[in-house]
């Protein structure tokens, strides 16, 4: 029998499991004190396109477009198309295909959200591995109820990633950071040992490093870490993938870098609600700091696609720090809140830190906010916010953090303010034309933006903003950026990926 013969009954299967499933009803009978199972439940109640479960791994297939939230029950799903919504996998994985577009989130409930840097998640991703809602069948539909995954039998010792070598980054001090090692998990999950080996192929270093969570029930935990690695204060710009790709493809790198040998430990607790998180936390931390080779220049200059030998991209100079050991105690924590489409996330640390060069004592808090909503039909708006601030003595140059360039305020020089005192603010208002909505590319839109921010040492300088216009296809997009005041202008090109 051939290969289309034996897999058209199941596909027959699926579609039949998926034709009936928008004719039954589906409830949330035991949420569990997990946040997310009262989403899964709000979503049920609203407009959705239920998916039961089935026999093989249900395809939103590349031609096609979901009007509402997709909700899949008890196996896996492949994102390659458009979803005007959130998608809900419960109990498997969600795979994200290049060119899928998904106006809201990605979230797997008892499995995991395997990323694409060709798809787009416009909400974001959440993979819930602890937990997950069993599915059963009862009259007229299915019942949810919750489950911990944790207290089931773990394995000791484990090879996560590919046979143990983790997602590697790349930047223009490193080059490429390849950490290797095994997972230890104790205690039915709840002791997670963590050891790797990182190898940065431009510094022809082996960095060891150990992780360690320690969970007291499911809303405690102490976190440690101790090891030696290359550290930023930018990673707040661009997130880790997008920074990689940038640099590898573009020659260009939004961050500045230290190295340090670091021990850090945190107490964590987890209060929860229908519609919020709150996750305080308190910690201690101790370092000893070092500038990114002599002088903060890089001798040799990993390859990149373009811009290689560029004094501005890859060859462009840390700041260097002051050597020296520098200890601190921290208070942070991270809020979230979401109700009716909006989004809201908060997060604080608040540095007491006490630096041996120059007996500097000083208060640093670093907040991070962003809301999200919808306005008209499809179109949204977003906020975001980083501000730093320094109590007391000046903080050393390696707490500094930096502004300018692409992903800040484009028409100035790449990372060109800086300082312990920073202050950025940026307004998105996005656009699909729905309309439009080509196959496979999805539809293109207009995101208008403005970015206002400064920094400086002990002050903050006059500020600086821009008015940007965002026009993105897919994955792809091109950027015009106006300074009002200087009458420049900046035109770029780049990914269209989340911060």
């Amino acid at each position: 029998m051939s290969f289309r013969a034996r897999i058209a009954p199941l596909i027959l299967a699926g579609a039949i499991a998926g034709a009936r499933a928008d004719a039954q009803s589906v409830v949330v009978r035991d949420p569990g004190p997990a946040q997310v199972g009262r989403r899964l439940a709000r979503a049920l109640t609203a407009p959705h396109r239920l998916i039961a479960p089935g026999p093989i791994p249900t395809i939103l297939a590349r031609d096609s477009a979901y009007a509402t939230t997709v909700i899949v029950l008890a196996h896996n799903v492949v994102i390659e198309g458009r979803v005007r919504g959130d998608v809900f996998v419960v109990g498997g994985d969600a795979f994200l295909h290049p060119g899928a577009v998904v106006d809201g989130r990605v979230i797997a409930i008892g499995g995991a959200v395997y990323e694409s840097a060709l798809a787009v998640a416009h909400g974001g991703t959440e993979s819930h591995r602890d937990f997950t809602y069993e599915t059963r069948q009862v009259l007229g539909g299915y019942a949810l109820d919750y489950t911990v995954i944790r207290e089931r039998p773990t394995k000791l010792l484990s090879l996560p990633g590919i046979y143990g070598v983790r997602i590697p980054t790349y930047d223009r001090v490193d080059g490429l950071a390849l950490p290797f090692g095994p997972l230890i998990t104790l205690d039915t999950g709840y002791v997670e040992i963590d050891p790797t080996v990182t190898y940065r192929s431009n510094l022809g270093e082996f960095d060891p490093a150990v992780q360690g969570t320690f969970a007291f029930g499911r809303l405690s935990s102490v976190n440690a870490y101790v090891g030696r690695g290359t550290f930023t204060n930018d990673d707040w710009i661009w997130s880790d993938l997008l920074n990689s790709a940038a640099t590898l493809f573009q020659g260009l790198d939004t961050r500045n870098y230290f190295r340090a040998d670091r021990a850090e430990t945190t107490l964590h607790h987890l209060f929860e609600s229908t519609d919020a998180e709150f996750e305080p936390w308190i910690g201690i931390r101790g370092e000893r700091d070092r500038s990114v080779g002599y002088d903060s220049v890089v001798v040799h200059a990993p390859w990149s696609l373009f811009s290689r030998n560029s004094i501005n991209r890859m060859r462009r100079p840390n700041p260097a720090i002051i050597p020296g050991k520098l200890g601190s105690v921290l208070l942070g924590g991270r809020f979230q809140w979401q109700k009716q489409g909006v989004i809201t996330q908060v997060n604080v640390l608040n540095e007491a830190g006490a630096f041996e060069v120059g007996s500097l004592r000083f208060l640093q808090t670093t907040f991070d906010a962003e809301i999200r909503f919808p306005t008209f039909g499809v179109q949204r708006f977003w906020l975001s916010t980083h501000l730093l601030y320094t109590f007391g003595d000046d903080a050393p140059p390696q707490r500094w953090s930096y502004l300018g360039g692409p992903g800040t305020i484009p028409t100035l020089d790449l990372l060109s303010l800086g300082g312990d005192r920073l202050v950025y603010i940026e307004s998105n208002y996005l656009i699909p034309f729905s309309g439009l909505d080509l196959p496979v590319l999805g539809p293109p839109s207009l995101t208008i933006r403005h970015m206002i921010g400064s920094a400086g040492v002990g002050r903050l300088p006059a500020f600086e903003q821009n008015l940007d216009f965002r026009f993105a296809l897919s994955f792809a997009r091109v950027d015009f950026a106006l300074d009002p005041v200087r009458r420049s202008w900046n035109v770029g090109v780049g990914l269209s990926l989340q911060r």
